[in-house]
């Protein structure tokens, strides 16, 4: 077994408890949003995050149990359409709040990423934690977007279009 990195496992379980609680806020503020594409896109985060945390505890029992990171594939949206646009939120501030925090979340959760992929030395592990920064950060274009369409385009989301 190879000798393995306290500071990556104490990495790992921050990453875990973030996941964690991004998948409960995404999964509560989809209960916030009236519009069909906007819980939809709420929903699949809160997917999301749900697998990066599911795949964070499998790299941590590997690591723990073997010293062998794990390869790691990503995680892709499900495709979704929608022809429901003209919803406007009751709540367009609360709902552009919950934007902003998310943003924020997914900025702070891909330099995390890419600390941990700088860090080790492993390939696998380089390239799983490359692969989830670059996750969160696609989110965090995803959710940039919504915010421009909520504050700019009428108060509507332009996820499924």
């Amino acid at each position: 077994m190879a000798q393995i990195d306290v500071g990556i496992l104490e990495a790992i379980d921050i990453a875990m408890e973030a996941e964690m609680k991004a998948q409960q806020f995404y999964a509560d503020a989809a209960k916030r949003v009236i519009n069909v594409r906007g819980r939809n896109l709420l929903e699949q985060l809160a997917d999301f995050e749900q697998n990066h945390y599911n795949k964070l505890k499998a790299l941590k029992d590997a690591l723990t149990s073997s010293g062998e990171y794990i390869k790691y594939e990503g995680t892709e949206f499900k495709p979704f359409k929608s022809e429901v646009t003209g919803t406007l939120e009751s709540d367009k501030a609360g709902v552009l709040d919950v934007l902003k925090i998310a943003i924020d979340a997914e900025i702070k959760a891909k330099d995390h990423y890419t600390k941990m992929a700088e860090a080790t030395n492993d390939p696998e592990g380089k390239a799983m934690f490359e692969k989830l920064a670059d996750e969160e950060d696609f989110h965090r274009r995803i959710l940039n977007d919504e915010f421009y369409n909520l504050s700019n385009e009428g108060g509507t989301w332009s996820w499924g279009d």
